[in-house]
């Protein structure tokens, strides 16, 4: 089968399409065709080697978390599924990857895909909307009425963040491109600044609930617009400097800084679907690439001048 895989860590020039034997599935699994692999900032730290220190791998590696496809196979034992059934989810890297024909995967952590999304559109979900829920229902407890400020908001997790905050009646604001605007505004933002020209702090103010997954000075200038018992939600990052900046920033504010990690949370699946089928979650996939061109998938997250998912369709 064919797979996306790298032999060292480095630039998307690593990546590689290789042949490599089918998986069977073991006691317990199943075996998944592949239809789509959601593409996530994730994975190019994965790449680059960023995450090694937290989760070595053993190389080469196959490439993914997110994905959707169709249950072809059954493993001894396992009987949630049926072949014939579409399912989607998503793995860590010691589960192998899932830019791939196929993929040989433990039954307990996977889900039957919305049943109003395409292949394309399940496989988009499972780590940005994981992460969505998380920040906005555990980390902020956001409820109606508050005012909650996105930064990068047309990125992955920001589009499934602002819909659901919407949904939880906070008023929006969200930063990002001038090209973007309409895009986030159709998310349900309620206002959206340019940030490459407007400093936030001019136009932002008592604010609940921020979500920040750019860190430096602008997690540092968020704690100004803050309202006193705030909540700051960061991706995880352990800059010392930064971090130091943060504890001192917490205390003169009155702020609490809570730390968005990801987490394998297959039941967040269940809720991701009822969400997506209720019609309060809608995917937003803007950007699809074969397989063989995941290089251009990557160039085009990493530069982060783009709205919606990308998503390879295998």
């Amino acid at each position: 089968m064919k797979a996306v895989q790298i032999n060292k860590y480095g630039h998307d020039d690593v990546l590689e399409v290789a042949d490599i034997p089918r998986p069977t599935p073991g006691p317990g699994q199943v075996l998944v065709k592949i239809h789509a692999a959601g593409v996530n900032y994730y994975d190019i730290k994965i790449r680059e080697g960023w995450l090694q220190g937290f989760f070595p791998l053993k190389l080469p590696h196959t490439i993914g978390n997110d994905f959707a496809g169709e249950v072809v196979e059954l493993g001894d034992g396992a009987s949630k599924f049926e072949v014939g059934d579409k399912v989607y989810g998503l793995i860590t890297v010691h589960h192998g990857g899932t830019y791939a024909e196929y993929l040989a995967v433990d039954e307990n952590i996977i889900r039957p895909m919305p049943e109003n999304t395409s292949y394309l559109e399940a496989a988009s979900l499972p780590m940005p909307g994981l992460s969505g829920l998380l920040a906005m229902y555990d980390l902020a407890g956001i409820k109606e009425g508050q005012r909650l400020l996105y930064h990068g908001g047309a990125g992955g997790v920001g589009t499934v963040s602002i819909q659901l905050a919407k949904h939880l009646g906070a008023h929006v604001i969200a930063t990002c491109s001038e090209a973007n605007f309409d895009f986030v505004k159709g998310l349900g933002a309620d206002e959206v600044l340019d940030y490459n020209t407007t400093d936030f702090r001019d136009v932002a103010s008592a604010i609940d609930v921020a979500v920040d997954p750019i860190g430096g000075d602008t997690n540092l200038r968020t704690f100004e617009v803050m309202n006193p018992g705030g909540v700051i939600i960061v991706v995880l990052r352990d800059d010392p400097v930064e971090m130091a900046n943060r504890e001192r920033l917490c205390r003169e504010h009155q702020v609490e800084v809570k730390v968005l990690a990801f987490d394998l949370y297959p039941e967040g699946l269940d809720t991701l679907r009822n969400k997506v089928e209720e019609g309060i979650i809608k995917p937003v996939v803007e950007h699809v690439y074969p397989l063989d061109q995941a290089q251009e998938a990557h160039k085009l997250i990493q530069g982060r001048h783009f709205a919606g998912r990308i998503v390879l369709e295998v």
